[in-house]
């Protein structure tokens, strides 16, 4: 009986800790290469944060949502990120590249 209550009593502590899940945002890194996101799609979580960088020599490029946040254009070397909130599928284009796009899906 009291094996029982002491399994019970863990099992009631533990369980929020488990059921929250990691609380700790990721990082995800969009290389910007050879003219294309690689990756060109990307999956996370609320809360992560999406940070592309300009892996070109000479080339410089952007960042451009359907909703209108953008970067700077990002000259090699450079970053832009972006943290994400809502689940949600967000496109984006490179402005100069046109046939440069991806997308971040935001996932519950």
């Amino acid at each position: 009986m009291i094996r029982a209550f002491a399994v019970g009593a863990a099992a009631l502590i533990l369980a929020p800790l488990l059921l929250a899940g990691p609380t700790v945002a990721d990082e995800v890194v969009v290389r910007i290469e050879k003219n294309r996101f690689d990756p060109a799609r990307v999956a996370v979580r609320p809360g992560d944060t999406v940070v592309w960088l300009n892996a070109e020599k000479r080339t410089s490029h952007d960042v451009v949502f359907a909703d209108g946040v953008a970067s700077e254009r990002l000259m090699p070397e450079e970053r832009f990120a972006r943290r994400f909130d809502a689940p949600g599928i967000h496109p984006y284009r490179c402005t100069p590249h046109p046939d440069m796009r991806g997308e971040v899906v935001v996932e519950p």
